[in-house]
């Protein structure tokens, strides 16, 4: 397991936690923090198998483990897209630094589970990202459904492609094979909401850095956001391998966006254990008794290399398959890490901007 300790100079003492592929170990780890008090909550590591490959294979996974809280504090005030603290806590502009993302959590409130990049910020006031990268915007005090003043917020490290697959250098190795164009490396495709596709990114061994195939600037910094779905593009003759990322897992259900009017968002189950489908208790969610008019949710089939798409029946709330309306598929098991594809029939604004299902373990 790699821990990064690193101490800003103009901030107080500051744990980021950064995560690494290496021992398949779950392990409880005492957790340093800044001045605010904070629950320990659970720290363990998730290990994601890839087969060696005789053919070109795809996979999707995703990384509901998080960095721990660097700060946690209550909220003194805010508007649409800024919230605002007592005191002095932040570096001015330290949690908005290239390379190093942070994220806040909303830990309690209206709006608890919603997790939103800090896209700038002053000693005292952290500005976000209210579009929580989509196309759409939802204020931090959206009427009925608000951030108040004395929720608390959580300050994260986030991650970026270099910190999860490795930069290459001795102490973050490379985890997927690297190689001089896309079409001989293995490609890492981060899901974007905004264009409604993948990013294919690879790892470049003449430049020595993340890239595209279409552009030779350095993208080690390009941003994995705690929903992202990632999809891992192998190359035929890859020897198997295990990614092992290690940290805290949910302790409220994780809010996730989905902009509505049917479009496809993909995302990740949030969370780092097998769930069924009995267990996926959605809020804002549309049963029918026809695919055609329900909420979805696709699971990538490797077989077929497409989407079983799944849906709830509104008369007796069993899920069935798209082109099998008899199977009942309510204890179908999502194992732990799993990407899905989210498509909400209706349109979409405020709370219904998001849905969650309720975290399925005790702590």
């Amino acid at each position: 397991m790699r821990a990064c300790f690193k101490s800003p100079s103009s901030s107080p003492l500051t744990v980021w936690l950064k995560r690494a592929g290496v021992s398949a170990v779950l392990a409880a780890m005492p957790l340093f923090l800044n001045a605010q008090s904070v629950t320990t909550v659970p720290v363990g590591a998730m290990t994601y198998t890839f087969p060696a490959t005789t053919q070109v294979t795809t996979t999707y996974i995703s990384i509901p483990l998080t960095n721990p809280a660097v700060y946690t504090l209550p909220v003194a005030s805010l508007t649409a897209n800024t919230i605002t603290f007592s005191g002095t806590p932040f570096p001015a502009g330290g949690l908005a630094q290239t390379g190093s993302p942070f994220f806040a959590r909303i830990a309690t409130g209206a709006q608890a589970g919603r997790t939103i990049l800090i896209t700038a910020n002053t000693s005292s006031t952290i500005t976000v990202d209210s579009t929580d990268h989509s196309s759409q915007t939802t204020a931090l005090n959206t009427s009925g459904w608000t951030v108040a003043a004395g929720d608390r917020i959580e300050v994260i490290v986030g991650d970026t492609l270099a910190s999860i697959f490795g930069d290459g250098s001795v102490n973050n190795p490379l985890k997927f094979v690297g190689g001089t164009s896309i079409f001989t490396a293995d490609a890492v495709g981060i899901y974007n909401k905004i264009t409604a596709k993948f990013d294919a990114y690879y790892f470049n061994t003449t430049n020595n850095y993340w890239r595209v195939n279409t552009s030779a600037s350095n993208l080690n910094n390009i941003v994995i956001y705690p929903e992202n779905s990632i999809q891992i593009s192998q190359k035929s003759g890859r020897s198997g391998l295990a990614l092992v990322v290690i940290g805290e897992v949910p302790v409220s259900a994780p809010l996730t966006k989905i902009t509505g009017s049917a479009a496809t968002i993909y995302s990740g189950t949030r969370f780092p254990v097998d769930v069924k489908f009995s267990q996926l208790l959605f809020n804002n969610w549309t049963k029918a008794n026809s695919v055609f008019t329900a909420d979805t949710l696709g699971v990538y089939n490797p077989t077929t290399a497409k989407l079983d798409v799944f849906y709830q029946r509104l008369d007796n709330g069993q899920w069935r398959k798209s082109g099998d309306n008899v199977t009942d598929y309510t204890n179908y098991v999502l194992p732990a890490g799993s990407a899905v594809a989210i498509a909400r029939r209706s349109a979409v604004s405020g709370s219904s901007s998001f849905v969650s299902a309720p975290v399925p373990y005790s702590l």
